[in-house]
């Protein structure tokens, strides 16, 4: 390959990162971007895997990088976008020379690279992860590696990638292939892809004493795994201390926590069984379509046509291979980020539309002659019009130069005059992680503490609910970080400012309660209510209830008043007790709810003696969880 080449990759890698730069998140954000904010300035540990090369040469690039620490780990994202961008140039252009020397072009393949390395860098999912805290862009930069070492050590030619034996680079790939495994576990699934290609070009590589030699060379990376027990000590966050007697251990340290901890078993219950994996196709497809529209997946089925017609099996077979167990992975894997686990296949159909885009041109120049093969190649522009219309589109997810909310809302709720050993939660992990950068690395508000549901995989922590009950044991003040409707009914709480909800404790019992059956899940305990029933007054009516068994359905509830006949003369506001914060599947036995109700009562209701009715229903089927309960003679006046 020409030197030429490598100066284009450069620019437009150094052209990407400017752009990227310039649209990245400017401090705190959320999520897991928040988590890698603090992790990576104290060389430390995040969520599993651990990440160890990113966080190594995060850190150093912390270093290095003259911003703040929040902005530098942005640019970080954007630095390895712009790392795989240039890297894809050179691996396009080798895999096109290939397809065009085999269709005996001259040239065509620099521009026709250089097209389909501006669609790459504008992939929306690709270019929102490059402005902002997160892993995917340095895996893209490793898949791009990966690839184009494979392409050299199988190279049938010196031609393709410049002078030395083809022996000289396995090493590299081997050395690259553990390194990747350091970064993210994924990468294991471009194995059978390398692994092919080279029995395919270099049986040879197979050999007994080659192997033990690049086994060696391979495994010699992972040694940076042991930086996960050797930084668990350094990361405070990882041990979340409750009460002078209890702390959250939420790093096992053991060699079997170890082994699990990097290998991310705490994932497994996300993983799909095959029927739920295959409800995911459609779902995965129309992401293709979102990226590349239907001009962009016809030049993609073209460019694979291109390969088998023009007998390129090694190429094809390295491309397919990497393509479907990275895609085939997506649909099993159900978490919330897995859009961004989608960029290594988008990175290889991008050079499956690129080798489309040749082999259009050849096609026409075959129909009407080889004279209009340079005005067709200067015609590929247009699929320039690929990232302009995913820009316009997609602008909001591109450019965060503007996200300075998270960093406002933790200004705001510092500022307020909380307890210093108060503990704050949010129902979303996510909500939670900024906290942790302002403690640990702008120093403030160290006594407070963070929690979440699932902080823990114990009990105690499994959902909002019991998060709430394990905080308030503490004997510290609890907080909530922003209004939660419906949470009410087991812990009242009371404004404390900057959307804050101080929580004054959990629902008790009444005095008296009755403790009368209502249905296998719960026992009406008492009512109460506020003001005098008149005509055209609300009626403030609170039910009480003893959960006996978490009930299995979220069931509304409804409040209705009975003339003597039976008949329903006014009715409450129905609704879902806990709303979607605690609702009725978070009640756990033993705990006291009080539903709240307001009951209008009608202008013309004449006065009298009126029957308080109460009961619960599944607001899809309409059915009732048991007979209505009377609760209460009411005397209208």
């Amino acid at each position: 390959m020409r030197q030429r080449h490598f100066i284009i990759a450069l620019i437009l890698g150094i052209a990407a990162f400017f752009v990227y730069r310039g649209m990245a998140a400017p401090g705190m954000l959320p999520g897991d971007a928040g988590e890698f904010q603090f992790t990576i300035p104290n060389a430390g540990l995040s969520h599993p895997t651990g990440y160890p090369f990113y966080h190594l040469s995060g850190w150093l690039w912390t270093r290095l990088y003259l911003a703040n620490p929040a902005q530098g780990a942005n640019h970080f994202s954007a630095l390895w976008a712009a790392v795989a961008v240039g890297l894809f140039y050179l691996l396009a252009y080798a895999m096109l020379r290939r397809l065009l020397d085999r269709l005996h072009w001259r040239r065509g393949a620099g521009w026709l690279a250089f097209l389909v390395a501006l669609v790459f860098a504008g992939n929306p999912t690709f270019w929102a992860e490059a402005t902002r805290a997160e892993v995917y862009t340095l895996m893209a930069a490793f898949t791009a590696a990966l690839l184009g070492l494979t392409l050299v050590a199988g190279a049938e030619t010196e031609r393709g990638w410049g002078r030395g034996s083809w022996r000289a680079f396995l090493p590299w790939l081997a050395f690259g292939m553990g390194l990747a495994l350091t970064h993210h576990l994924t990468a294991i699934l471009l194995f059978p892809a390398i692994a092919f290609y080279l029995l395919l070009t270099r049986p040879a590589a197979f050999r007994p004493t080659a192997l033990w030699r690049l086994a060696i060379i391979f495994l010699a990376p992972l040694l940076l795994y042991l930086y996960v027990p050797l930084r668990a000590s350094a990361s405070p966050w990882l041990t979340v201390q409750l009460t002078p007697d209890h702390a959250l251990q939420l790093f096992d340290n053991s060699l079997g926590g170890v082994v699990r901890y990097i290998l991310g078993v705490g994932f497994a219950p996300a993983l799909r069984d095959p029927a739920q994996a295959l409800e995911q196709v459609p779902a995965a497809a129309n992401l293709f379509l979102q990226h590349f529209g239907w001009p962009g997946l016809m030049l993609i089925l073209l460019g694979l046509v291109a390969l088998l017609l023009e007998e390129q099996i090694a190429l094809l077979l390295l491309t397919l291979l990497g393509f479907l167990p990275l895609t085939i992975f997506n649909l099993f894997y159900g978490i919330d980020d897995i859009a961004a686990f989608y960029i290594p296949s988008y990175l290889i159909a991008t050079l499956w539309l690129g080798l489309g885009l040749a082999y259009g041109v050849e096609l026409l120049s075959r129909l009407m002659g080889s004279r209009v093969r340079d005005v067709a190649l200067l015609a590929m522009v247009a699929v320039a019009a690929i990232p302009v219309v995913q820009f316009r589109a997609f602008r909001p997810a591109f450019d965060r130069s503007l996200a300075v909310d998270t960093a406002y809302r933790w200004s705001q709720i510092l500022a307020q005059d909380l307890p210093e050993n108060s503990i704050l939660i949010s129902n979303d992990r996510d909500e939670i992680t900024p906290m942790l950068y302002k403690q640990y690395v702008e120093g403030q508000a160290l006594g407070m503490t963070g929690l979440f549901p699932l902080i823990s995989p114990e009990p105690a922590w499994q959902d909002l609910n019991a998060t709430l009950a394990s905080a308030l044991k503490t004997g510290r003040p609890v907080f909530l970080i922003k209004p939660m409707p419906g949470v009410e009914v087991r812990y009242p709480n009371e404004d404390a400012g900057a959307g804050l909800r101080r929580v004054l404790g959990a629902v008790q019992a009444p005095e008296p309660s009755f403790e009368y059956p209502y249905s296998e899940s719960l026992r009406w305990l008492n009512i109460e209510w506020e003001g005098a029933p008149r005509a055209g007054d609300n009626l403030n009516v609170g039910v009480y209830w003893r959960v006996l068994a978490t009930p299995t359905r979220n069931w509304h509830s409804f409040l209705q008043l009975l003339d003597s006949t039976g008949e329903k003369v006014a009715q409450a506001n129905d609704h879902r007790p806990g709303g979607d914060y605690l609702p009725p599947t978070l009640w756990r036995p033993g705990d006291v709810i009080r539903d709240a109700f307001i009951l209008p009562l009608p202008v013309d209701l004449p006065s009298g003696q009126y029957a308080l009715v109460a009961g619960f229903y599944d607001p899809t089927t309409g059915e009732r969880m048991t007979d209505p309960l009377p609760l209460a003679q009411v005397q209208v006046e």
